[in-house]
This record gives structure tokens, C-alpha cells and sequence, in this order.
């Protein structure tokens, strides 16, 4: 995942852009990978799911 796809932080109202910290799955969705992101301006973290490259 480039630094453009990562996801803005609702905290800020410019364009803030979060970083990766970490990856993990589901045992209930074992084909979905979920990113751990957090801003590098507040700290804020989001959980969001992350598309696989092929």
C-alpha cells in the first residue's frame, strides 16, 4: 500500500495522512486482512480492511 491509497484522518482538516502499523485476520474471515492505521500528527488509530495484491 502506497502513502497515497492510506486513509485520511477525520481528525484533522487538511489531508493527514495515516500510516500502516500493523496487519492482521479475522479466524471468522480468514480471507480478509485488516489494517491497524494511526496518524502521525495525533495518534489517532482506525481499523480498516486492506486489499491483497494478487
Amino acid at each position: 500500500m502506497s502513502h497515497d491509497e492510506a486513509p485520511v484522518c477525520a481528525r484533522h482538516d487538511g489531508d493527514v495522512r495515516m500510516s500502516l502499523r500493523t496487519l492482521h485476520s479475522d479466524a471468522n474471515r480468514p480471507g480478509e486482512l485488516v489494517g491497524l492505521f494511526e496518524c502521525p500528527e495525533c495518534g489517532h488509530e482506525r481499523r480498516l480492511p486492506v486489499e491483497a495484491a494478487a
